[in-house]
């Protein structure tokens, strides 16, 4: 566990997200979940010992920052508006035979606590549509919405700590997944960002950072709207784009136990990023 402000954990080795929590007068605020069962059980003892864990945001809605959200029961979940409808639709799959039989091969320390009754779905109850600020003991939280890698994305700005977690907006030295993500709303939040008074950004995979990294960030998500719009303006349809080599946008090898995914991330960043390049195209026409 990484300690990186006085009252602020996260950590960084969990297979999945880097999930976090503010330890204050009045109890914990946390900030996504691990995605393994058994991490999440033992990041809820983790947390417990600094005081009841009272709040839970979700900063996106892939599995990696929620499914362990079963494992906080009783603990409000708070999300954007858009994720509430994602987290629902996600659900159904916490009790799949196919995680049950992948979990067994992947992690088998985690099989007792899959479709375990005191363990349900654990789904968002309260939501915000822009923005939310919540006082907890004497810390200030402000849950900013800041759409991106995904449509609900949200950043958890700590003032009182200097501190904001941005989900998977920023992916520090580590792959940059784009599969679903408007690379231009992207953009726009890695700013909104740059302007918080913040000296510490925990990203939503790799090590906590500070704003010198974010021109790193912006200049990945430039770089492969600009393949795309250079492919497309050679004529390459979506299928010919997916044949090409992967463009060398990105120096940074895929994090956190995702290696098997590699080839897969890259045809899902391709498929997005040329989706979103034509839409964009044909709204200006």
């Amino acid at each position: 566990m990484r300690r990186v402000s006085k009252n602020v954990y996260t950590e960084v080795y969990f297979w999945g997200c880097n999930p976090g929590f503010l330890v204050t007068t009045d109890g914990v605020f946390l900030i996504d979940t691990p995605q393994q069962p058994i991490d999440a059980v033992r990041w809820r003892e983790a947390a417990s010992e600094h005081g009841r864990p009272r709040y839970l945001v979700n900063t996106e809605p892939h599995q990696d920052h929620i499914r362990g959200n079963s494992y906080f029961p009783g603990v409000e979940v708070i999300g954007q508006v858009g994720l509430q409808r994602r987290y629902e639709e996600f659900a159904p799959t916490l009790s799949s035979p196919d995680l049950m039989e992948r979990t067994k091969q992947e992690d088998p320390d985690s099989v007792f606590l899959l479709h375990h009754p005191d363990y349900p779905p654990n789904p968002v109850t309260r939501t915000f549509t822009d923005r939310l600020t919540l006082d907890l003991g004497s810390h200030r939280i402000e849950l900013v919405h800041m759409p991106g890698h995904t449509a609900p994305q949200t950043s958890v700005y700590l003032p009182d700590e200097g501190v904001v977690f941005t989900g998977d907006n920023v992916f520090h030295k580590t792959r940059t997944w784009i599969q679903e993500g408007n690379p231009w709303e992207w953009l726009a939040a890695l700013e909104s960002i740059r302007a918080l008074d913040v000296e510490v950004i925990v990203p939503g995979h790799g090590e906590p950072c500070d704003k010198d990294y974010l021109d790193v960030q912006a200049r990945i998500v430039r770089d492969w709207v600009g393949v795309m719009e250079d492919w497309i303006a050679k004529g390459m349809t979506e299928e010919e784009a997916l044949r090409q080599p992967c463009p060398a946008v990105d120096p940074y090898p895929i994090g956190q136990r995702l290696f098997p995914r590699n080839a897969l991330v890259d045809e899902l960043n391709v498929r997005n990023v040329y989706r979103q390049v034509m839409a964009k195209k044909a709204a200006a026409v």
